[in-house]
């Protein structure tokens, strides 16, 4: 799995987030907890949520898809995904996330975490 170089998260994914990344790095099969990962589908250059066991299929495993946030349920990962659809519509005025992330300033080593909480970005 490749991460995008702004990742946004919610309460619980910004806690836990080093926990998160190290069970998608090792692809673990079984967690405690489980967890939806926003991902950026190359072929549509849309953005999509899937539960994170949904992401260990072959298909995946082969063509690693760009994660591009992070949620402990459906409800937040709907609302992140929400949030980064009106952002992007707002700075590109298209729905281009690939062009969306182009346009951020890259990052060198480390990942820049957004986080969401109750539907709002924090800064």
């Amino acid at each position: 799995m490749n991460f995008a170089d702004y990742i946004y998260v919610d309460d619980y994914a910004y806690g836990k987030y080093k926990k998160i990344e190290n069970i998608i790095v090792n692809q673990k099969k079984y967690v405690e907890e489980s967890f939806y990962a926003i991902i950026l589908n190359e072929y549509t250059s849309k953005i999509e949520f899937e539960e994170w066991v949904y992401l260990q299929q072959r298909h995946y495993k082969l063509n690693p898809p760009t994660l591009v946030g992070l949620a402990k349920d459906y409800d937040s990962a709907q609302k992140i995904a929400c949030i980064m659809v009106k952002t992007c519509f707002q700075e590109i005025g298209k729905l281009d996330y690939i062009a969306y992330l182009a346009s951020l300033p890259e990052c060198e080593n480390e990942t820049n975490l957004i986080l969401v909480s109750g539907g709002k970005i924090n800064d």
